[in-house]
């Protein structure tokens, strides 16, 4: 999901508000660097995909040529920060030679207005399919 039409992301007791670039824990922002929050909004926009390095570093490292550990450093941060591997609880996963996952349950929340566009597309789509089975009700009369 994009998350310029998200308005928060929720996983475990972490809530992202991809747009104003924060991450807050049970109410209380955590201080992210700006490299590791980029990395986490563009894993959770992925969850549950394979995202690779490369692409990680063109996100976090606009126009810069980084090596791959300038990526691990700021996973490791990351991890760190959102106490992944601690009691079990699993956010990131590493797939060697592909890139990162972000495994972990999420609830996206959209913007108001996104919601009423959605609701609108939804509103004219069942006015469309009653549209046909009234169409198809009339061709079944017509036999």
């Amino acid at each position: 999901m994009n998350s310029s039409s998200v308005e928060s992301v929720s996983f475990g007791p972490f809530c992202l508000f991809p747009r104003a670039r924060v991450l807050n824990k049970s109410g209380v922002p955590v201080a992210l660097g700006s490299r590791a929050l980029d990395i986490l909004i563009a894993l959770v926009e992925r969850a549950g995909e394979v995202v690779s390095q490369r692409e990680l570093m063109s996100r976090a490292w606009r126009g810069l040529v980084v090596e791959s550990g300038n990526v691990r450093v700021q996973m490791t941060q990351l991890r760190r920060c959102l106490g992944d591997g601690e009691q079990g609880v699993r956010y990131i996963a590493n797939l060697p030679g592909q890139g990162y996952s972000f495994v972990a349950p999420v609830r996206f929340a959209v913007s108001n207005a996104q919601h009423r566009r959605l609701a609108e597309m939804c509103s004219r789509n069942r006015r469309i399919i009653q549209a046909g089975q009234v169409a198809a009700a009339l061709a079944g009369e017509r036999r």
